[in-house]
């Protein structure tokens, strides 16, 4: 008899343990799957925010660009009213003057103009006239091209049918391709204008640009650890890689990428990141297409995309090893009692897997039962408290202790809700801290990380009661509202007496407190998204930089 009941307690004791464990692993699924969506949308948000900020400022050379010489192309539609005006010498002559001295001062003002040319139409006047400038490195000036030149350089057969054959054929402005000039070796696009007169093309108005002026923009694009940006067609050709500055022949093939066809013929990856292998190592890319049609991707390798998933899954695996040992240590200390309250452990346990911390069981034995319902309490409201310890970490800044990139994104969509609805006032200010690199070269990452500390400390004074979020190496980014937001030019103001370049050869240069800044408020009537008023912050805060430490300034 002793011994049956031995062996019935045994065969419970493995049941009840058995049980524990499986509800352990269960709920051990249910929170890595938690951990791994979450990880998933994050991944996306982030990779997408990075294409967004990487892509503005070439967006807006290519933007301004092309809005500069429609407008001149418009004034010259004005100008000639009948295109039997450009036969006349002397109405040529007039209207070339005119439109070399707008186009230079557009030039010299944009600063990302190389070239710029206005050539009427051959076929209409029986001749070749117009006029072509281009950037004089040696003279630091635009010199003006002979007619000779400009036959030389547009009108061989094969220039003439890279130059004019899509722009006429298509009736309306067109970016070219980048394209390597025979005339000074140098890649370039271009940004082609037809103008007509009563239906007749008279002219055509072109600028050209440096690839290496849009590739600076992006070439020291901060993406992770080593992530990096490049621009590319919709059907894989490399305009430009960090590996082939140059670009290069390929295919959507050659980077596995043909099953993302479709979506490359959008505008941006939206909320898909595209997965393919480079050099055998897995990684992840979303693009925008730019106003050229050039598409800007933003690579990143999976295991530093990831690496708050692996950190997050580890550590929830230990706890849920923790957790089942203490459960199945507690199945067997009360196994001959377990039976009783066994169905209301089991419902706890599911409250658990569902992520409801809060529903205690309801504790009234004194006795192993009591005993175990108090301590599967006292395992929840632990749970609960690691939960939320690993949420908070999971959204602070480690070295300055201000909330994170992830974060950032995560109060990014609340704002949106907000601008929807009218009803919060605030402002944008962006940070930049000057002279961190040097700090770091010079002095080490230990006082470049203390002059981190020293500027999130001096920043945070000035916002107490404001969120402010470290959204790169050396940028932060504080949502202006409730108190701060009635006294924010006050605080800007402050701030901006520190905006400056840092002075190394100060004893403690890493104790001076030296950045740009640039603030924009929400405007109800004219905003419609967050990340307007950041980009409207961040351009202040550039042009600040700018200021302070001249074309040093990235």
């Amino acid at each position: 008899m002793w011994k049956r009941l031995r062996g019935l307690q045994t065969q419970f004791i493995l049941i009840i343990v058995g049980i524990t464990l499986l509800l352990t692993l269960f709920l051990g699924f249910l929170n890595l799957q938690t951990i791994n969506e979450t990880s998933k949308s994050n991944a996306i948000m982030s990779l997408n925010w990075q294409t967004q900020r990487t892509s503005a400022p070439v967006q807006d050379i290519l933007i301004r660009t092309s809005d500069t010489i429609l407008a001149m192309s418009h004034s010259l539609e004005a100008d000639v009213q009948d295109p039997r005006d450009l036969e006349s010498p002397a109405f040529r002559e007039g209207m070339k003057h005119h439109l070399e001295n707008q186009m230079r001062l557009a030039a010299r003002k944009s600063t990302s103009i190389y070239g710029y040319f206005v050539l009427f139409n051959p076929n209409q006047l029986g001749r070749l006239d117009g006029f072509w400038y281009a950037w004089d490195e040696e003279n630091s000036r635009y010199e003006k091209h002979s007619l000779a030149e400009v036959q030389a350089t547009f009108f061989t057969p094969d220039q003439r049918e890279a130059w004019f054959s899509q722009v006429v054929k298509e009736k309306k402005p067109v970016w070219r391709e980048p394209f390597i000039s025979p005339r000074d070796g140098f890649r370039k696009i271009a940004y082609l204008v037809p103008v007509y007169s009563n239906g007749q093309l008279v002219a055509i108005m072109g600028v050209t640009i440096r690839m290496e002026k849009l590739v600076e923009q992006i070439r020291d694009a901060k993406i992770f650890e080593t992530g990096y940006a490049i621009l590319f067609s919709d059907d894989g050709k490399l305009f430009y890689h960090p590996q082939q500055p140059e670009g290069a022949d390929t295919t959507l093939q050659d980077f596995g990428l043909e099953d993302y066809a479709e979506i490359l013929k959008g505008r941006d990856s939206n909320d898909h990141l595209l997965s393919y292998s480079y050099q055998g190592e897995p990684k992840k890319l979303a693009f925008i297409t730019l106003a050229n049609s050039m598409n800007l991707g933003v690579v990143a390798p999976e295991k530093e995309l990831f690496a708050q998933r692996t950190w997050s899954m580890e550590r929830m695996a230990f706890l849920m090893i923790i957790f089942g040992i203490l459960t199945s240590g507690l199945a067997i200390i009360v196994a001959n009692r377990i039976i009783i309250p066994l169905k209301a452990i089991d419902e706890a346990a599911k409250r658990i897997g569902n992520g409801d911390y809060d529903t205690l069981l309801v504790n009234s034995r004194d006795d192993e039962v009591g005993e175990l319902a108090g301590n599967m309490n006292r395992t929840m409201v632990k749970m609960k408290d690691l939960v939320k310890k690993l949420e908070d970490q999971a959204l602070e800044d480690k070295l300055t202790k201000v909330k994170n990139v992830t974060a950032y994104e995560q109060q990014e969509h609340i704002m949106n809700q907000h601008i929807a609805a009218k009803d919060l006032a605030f402002s944008v200010l962006m940070l930049d801290v000057n002279g961190l690199k040097g700090i770091n070269d010079r002095f080490g990452h230990a006082m470049g990380n203390e002059l981190l500390r020293q500027t999130v400390k001096h920043l945070c004074d000035q916002f107490k009661h404001s969120p402010v979020f470290r959204v790169g190496g050396d940028e932060f980014v504080v949502i202006v509202m409730n108190e701060d937001y009635e006294k924010r030019y006050e605080a800007l103001q402050e701030l901006e007496t520190h905006c400056h370049k840092r002075d190394y050869s100060l004893p403690r240069p890493w104790e001076q407190l030296a950045f740009a800044t640039g603030m924009s408020d929400f405007d109800p009537e004219n905003d419609s998204t967050f990340q307007e008023i950041f980009l409207r912050a961040d351009a202040a805060m550039y042009k600040a930089k700018r200021a302070a430490e001249g074309t040093a300034a990235r």
